[in-house]
């Protein structure tokens, strides 16, 4: 006989506004728990979509275990399609893991620390590039050879993004730095961004999810097969850390996102209102063209590009 699952919806008030519901499905049988949030940033759209995806596929098909989902995490953010709250100009994803009594997104970051990512067995988080940006389709987590790191890895493999990134570490403030504080293995997802949804990715997200799921038990149906990944090495993917613009105008870029690049090459111009080349962005290295400016016209301090290892090449 099939029991359906059982679906609770929750939430906690952030305060300011900030209501942040949390959707958990519980199968009948025991198992681990996986939390998936999507929206830490309020105009990366695919992990929101893929979100609502998972959590009604898993209330008419958990069997074991527990998933929560949380798919906007940022309400304030997410109403303005912004990547900052903007009650407080802050970036959630480095508030991680909050405080009870500090700013409002800080308070989010708290109350997701506590409810969502505290007590899971595994976490996923769904980013992507936003509006602004564009980046390749990935997955990533923490390298090493530590059993946290295998763990983690172990998750993104089975997710199966054509492209990995395995970093050397993981910098303070985010969900993934909160989980992997409390002994968590966790991995996050990025895709094309643009303030659009590409159906390859949400569901190459989606089917990832759910890959993990089915590989924990949690579902009836057998795991897929997960595509080969080509994995990079080093780093710690801060996207705060990418290369600049120095001057206005409007950015011209001359590769893509996941491009591999030399040292030298022409990643962008920016140009000003007479089409005159003002700014010439070369790569500094051999690298992988990780986040890509999308959105021509650019202040000066505004984010061009973000490089990432060089390919291994390895699946």
């Amino acid at each position: 006989m099939t029991v359906a699952p059982q679906v609770a919806i929750t939430s906690f008030d952030a305060g300011d506004g900030a209501q942040i519901e949390v959707l958990t499905v519980t199968g009948d049988r025991p198992g681990p728990t996986v939390s998936v949030l999507g929206g830490v940033h309020g105009d990366e759209l695919e992990g929101i979509a893929a979100a609502r995806v998972l959590a009604r596929r898993a209330a008419e098909s958990l069997v074991a275990g527990r998933l929560r989902v949380v798919a906007v995490a940022n309400p304030l953010a997410f109403a303005a399609r912004s990547r900052l709250t903007p009650l407080d100009g802050s970036n959630l994803a480095r508030c991680f893991p909050g405080r009870p009594d500090g700013t409002v997104t800080e308070r989010v970051a708290d109350g997701l620390t506590a409810t969502v990512i505290a007590g899971s067995d595994l976490v996923i988080d769904l980013h992507s590039a936003g509006a602004a940006y564009s980046m390749p389709l990935f997955v990533g987590c923490l390298g090493g050879e530590d059993d946290l790191a295998k763990r983690s890895i172990e998750a993104a493999t089975t997710f199966g993004a054509p492209l990995g990134w395995l970093h050397e570490s993981i910098g303070p403030g985010r969900s993934t730095s909160a989980a992997l504080a409390l002994g968590i293995p966790v991995i996050y997802a990025e895709g094309g961004g643009g303030a659009a949804l590409v159906r390859d990715e949400v569901i190459t997200y989606v089917e990832g999810v759910e890959r993990i799921l089915s590989t924990l038990g949690h579902l009836s149906t057998p795991p897929t097969e997960p595509g080969p990944t080509a994995w990079l090495l080093g780093g710690d993917g801060d996207v705060d850390a990418s290369t600049s613009a120095s001057s206005d105008g409007w950015c011209m870029t001359a590769v893509h996102a996941g491009d591999q690049v030399s040292a030298g090459d022409l990643v962008a111009e920016l140009i000003d209102g007479d089409g005159e080349v003002v700014e010439r962005i070369v790569a500094p290295r051999s690298a992988t063209v990780m986040m890509l400016r999308r959105r021509a016209e650019v202040v000066a301090g505004d984010g061009i590009v973000m490089y990432g290892p060089p390919s291994t090449g390895r699946a």
